[in-house]
């Protein structure tokens, strides 16, 4: 009797182990996609975390998303780092600054070179997001939703039993048609127009009735943010929230505050849920970069590391939160 209650006992704390679901979401930002890269390294520098093997579900908007499509396949965080580079120089250069009229930058370069980092996973350019490896996540804004003739989050998943019935490159194309800076793709634009951290995304699709969030594990990665806090604005007019803050950050001051204050949304509502087993990377960066700023990614990589050298007991417990949640299994 003994001997299978022992039996029991184990089979049962390995189908509790079975159960733990760990979730890595990362935010859009266009170039500012390194500053997550980098902090993944450092992390895994000083972990060992394995970012394929470590992980179930990954999310991903915008630029995100081709890092949580690139990390699922099992591409080297430092790769995709170097690949980074070549992409945001080859697709931001050159751009048709002064038009007003059609987006800035040519899509064709932004496919071509998504096109090269998913090769370079092993994916050919049909793979459809059901046949990835791991479970992935992608948000992307609907512009043309007839049903209810509205616009509407959509998220590209392959997680629910009719998911995942899209093109990979399709997919993360919806989701990085930044407006003003690309086209829309198949009526679809940039996630981050209404999700840029898609935290709360990749929860919604994970989670069954019958889970105990207990066994939820989230790791959020952010791209830094801008310091275009206004102290000022109580008194504002129309005036003064559409037209300041656009030189500083390159975007209105109304359109700043709508997002800060929804980016901030899956922070708290994760944190409140999960408590301790959320865990956000992210920093205030020294000062404004524009998504499309490929000049500036040297820069970005140097304030990362002062971010984590300005901060050492910050990032130590960082590590060990890592080691404590997120060790091999």
């Amino acid at each position: 009797m003994s001997r299978i209650l022992f039996v029991f006992c184990l089979l049962l704390s390995f189908s509790l182990s079975a159960k733990e679901t760990r979730i890595l979401s990362l935010d859009g930002g266009g170039v500012r996609g390194v500053v997550s890269l980098s902090l993944l390294s450092h992390l895994k520098e000083g972990t060992g975390i394995d970012y394929q093997s470590d992980f179930d579900v990954y999310a991903g908007t915008s630029t995100g998303s081709i890092i949580a499509v690139a990390l699922a396949c099992g591409m080297d965080v430092n790769e995709i780092l170097k690949a980074y580079k070549t992409l945001s120089a080859e697709v931001f250069s050159g751009g048709n600054h002064f038009s007003i009229f059609k987006p800035e930058y040519d899509q064709g370069k932004l496919k071509h070179n998504i096109e090269k980092i998913l090769r370079s996973c092993g994916l050919n350019d049909d793979v459809l997001l059901r046949d990835l490896p791991k479970k992935v996540v992608i948000t992307t804004v609907n512009l043309d939703d007839k049903a209810v003739n509205r616009w509407r989050m959509d998220f590209l998943e392959n997680i629910t039993p009719n998911g995942g019935n899209i093109k990979v490159i399709d997919a993360i194309l919806e989701s990085t048609a930044a407006p003003t800076y690309f086209p829309a793709e198949h009526d679809h634009v940039d996630g981050g127009m209404g999700m840029n951290d898609p935290t709360l995304a990749a929860l919604m699709y994970a989670y069954e009735p019958t889970d105990d969030l207990r066994d939820f594990v989230i790791l959020s990665v952010g791209t830094g943010y801008d310091p275009r806090f206004v102290k000022d604005g109580k008194d504002w007019g129309a005036y003064d929230w559409i037209t300041h803050g656009s030189a500083h950050s390159g975007s209105p001051a109304l359109v700043n505050l709508l997002m800060d204050v929804e980016a901030q949304i899956p922070e708290q509502v994760a944190s409140k849920l999960l408590g301790d087993r959320y865990r956000k990377l992210n920093f205030a960066l020294p000062e404004a970069i524009a998504l499309d700023d490929y000049k500036s990614i040297d820069h970005l990589l140097k304030y990362t590391r002062e971010f984590i050298g300005n901060d050492l007991a910050g990032w130590h417990d960082t590590i060990i939160w890592t080691n404590e949640h997120l060790s091999k299994r």
